[in-house]
């Protein structure tokens, strides 16, 4: 691997079909488009990694045989991406593609689109369509598809839908970032311009990321069964989703089933000079919701599950299963303290203080041992786990430190008799966040008198409410999903006030409209070689305002039963990953 640095800031960068490490890693070279209008173009070094490409194999790599996957933790539970959560991811990516291919951690490549081109600023990004990708129907995916499918959640779409009541204000948040979604200016071609920086365009709109929002649709299709009197918004779809992806949809049943047939027309493969079989191993696909670990767990057993998504107090059960096997998912979720919308002064969680209080007031590292062991680590804040973006010790959680807590309290001008409620679910990715939860208030209540009650609910009618902003002054201990680039999330939660989960009502306030400072000079570092420095500044800022921190991060296991040969989950990206490892006995 060579190690170069860009020559200059003024660049127009192009990533071919090959291997692109989002901030600073590529594969192949650059190329020397034409620059958009206004904007210089130079040519820039970027840095180069190569491997011999596998063998294409003839035909289609797949054998027969059904593999029946149980999952947990499914949101929305519909087949219309632009309504689903992150957990749906689940079963929409086993059909559907994100617009720019995966690997884990940083690793994004090419897929639907082969070749993306960045301008100067970040915000222009010329997309260029692969070729000769098949939808299930058998159309051929255009630049009309990727066109459709952003303007459904960056563009004029997405306002349309909104009018018609189909989305949600949430759901179009975003929209106002965006100067335009043009097809071209080349053949197959895309422009979007974004009208801020926008160099994590390409991560976030790759299967690295968290949300259902880069996922492609056919537009042709799509247009022909919305909107109508039959199907006002999306109902049609419901009966008969589809996609580029791997697998086939065959059918389901909303929140229990989702069953699919492999796709041998899928495109990635070595023969379409990808680099590597992303072909399904298997023929058929079941997954299952299964909420309980314990049947899960016994499902493996009795043969009527071939791979389940587990947790860490599952290990043993699944250990003790002639011929099964525990591959591990590291970095997959973190967990989520909340102060809730503590804005207003006369909450007990306005002072900075205070929210520091009750973070050094817990025992988490007795918490992340007694109760997790490998399945959790302690290093890291929120979303910024050991190895993504950004992250340094600095970051790292509160040591346990009851006096200083006390002391902080005091310096709040905070007694005893302090009342919230923590509200949290079972997760199947953290298992244990009531009892979490139940160990902090305890500690809170030792340490700081605070009484804290939990509740614990069901995550889709916890998260309305958290969105409708029910819950001010309250705590929320969450899961959410681990990621490289937090662009996204920093964004949302501190300069978009649309966005439903940010801290604050009125961005104008103290200490918010301060806070451009560390966190704006991240958002706007465009050079690969600095950003991840930036971040950390930010991240440390932002930790030390602590309206949230995270103070551990899970590795979820996964049980791969005596069928099952191989299954490689990807590092740093949640849910259900690279199903085309999966290989059977």
């Amino acid at each position: 691997m060579s190690s170069r640095h860009l020559a200059n800031s003024k660049f127009f960068l192009s990533v071919p079909l090959m291997v692109f490490l989002v901030l600073g890693v590529a594969c192949g070279g650059a190329s020397e488009p034409a620059a958009p209008a206004g904007q210089e173009a130079q040519k820039v070094a970027v840095p180069v990694a190569t491997a011999a490409p596998a063998a294409a194999p003839t035909g289609s790599q797949g054998g027969g045989g059904k593999v029946t996957v149980l999952i947990v933790d499914v949101n929305n539970k519909i087949m219309w991406s632009r309504l689903g959560d992150g957990p749906d991811l689940k079963y929409l990516r086993m059909i559907q593609d994100d617009l720019i291919a995966g690997g884990g951690g940083s690793v994004v490549k090419p897929g639907l689109i082969k070749e993306w081109e960045m301008s100067a600023d970040s915000k222009t990004w010329i997309l260029t369509v692969g070729d000769n990708i098949k939808w299930h129907n058998g159309d051929i995916l255009d630049a009309d598809d990727i066109h459709y499918s952003l303007s459904m959640t960056l563009g004029d779409e997405a306002l349309r839908q909104l009018e018609l009541t189909c989305l949600e204000p949430r759901n179009t948040a975003s929209v106002k970032r965006t100067e335009s979604i043009e097809i071209g200016p080349g053949p197959n071609q895309v422009t979007f311009v974004s009208n801020i920086p926008a160099p994590e365009f390409a991560f976030l709109r790759s299967q690295n990321n968290q949300g259902t929002g880069a996922i492609v649709n056919n537009a042709d299709y799509v247009r022909s069964i919305i909107n109508t009197d039959e199907s006002p918004c999306f109902e049609a779809y419901e009966k008969a989703p589809m996609g580029t992806g791997p697998f086939k949809y065959v059918n389901h049943v909303v929140d229990q089933k989702y069953q699919f047939e492999r796709f041998d027309d899928y495109f990635y493969t070595p023969e379409n000079g990808y680099d590597e079989d992303r072909r399904a191993k298997f023929e058929f696909l079941d997954l299952v919701i299964v909420l309980e670990g314990a049947t899960r767990a016994a499902a493996l057993a009795a043969g009527d599950a071939d791979l389940i998504e587990a947790n860490i107090n599952m290990l043993d059960q699944i250990n003790n299963i002639s011929g099964s096997q525990v591959v591990w998912q590291n970095e997959s979720s973190h967990t989520w303290f909340n102060h809730v919308d503590c804005w207003k002064p006369d909450m007990w969680c306005y002072s900075k203080e205070a929210r520091q209080a009750t973070e050094y007031a817990v025992d988490y590292k007795s918490i992340v041992e007694n109760l997790y062991g490998k399945g959790a680590t302690l290093k890291g804040w929120t979303w910024v786990t050991e190895n993504a973006m950004g992250y340094s010790p600095e970051l790292d959680g509160r040591p346990y430190d009851p006096e200083k807590a006390k002391q902080l309290w005091a310096q709040a001008g905070l007694g005893d008799g302090v009342e919230l409620t923590i509200h949290t679910w079972d997760a199947g990715d953290m298992p244990f966040l009531p009892q979490v939860a139940q160990l902090v208030a305890s500690a809170w209540k030792e340490n700081l008198g605070i009484n804290a009650s939990v509740d614990v609910g069901d995550q889709q009618s916890i998260k309305a409410a958290w969105n409708n902003r029910q819950y001010g002054g309250d705590v929320l201990i969450r899961t959410n999903e681990a990621r490289y680039d937090g662009t996204s999330i920093v964004r949302g939660g501190y300069t978009n006030p649309d966005i439903a989960w940010r801290p604050i009502s009125d961005p104008g306030i103290e200490p918010w409209k301060t806070i451009a400072a560390p966190v704006h000079l991240a958002l706007d570092d465009l050079n690969p070689d600095t950003r991840p420095q930036s971040f950390n500044k930010a991240y440390i800022y932002l930790r030390e305002l602590n309206y949230t921190w995270g103070p551990f991060s899970s590795n979820v296991p996964w049980g791969l039963g005596p069928r099952i040969k191989t299954y490689e989950p990807w590092t740093l990206v949640p849910y259900l990953t690279a199903i085309w490892t999966v290989e059977l006995n």
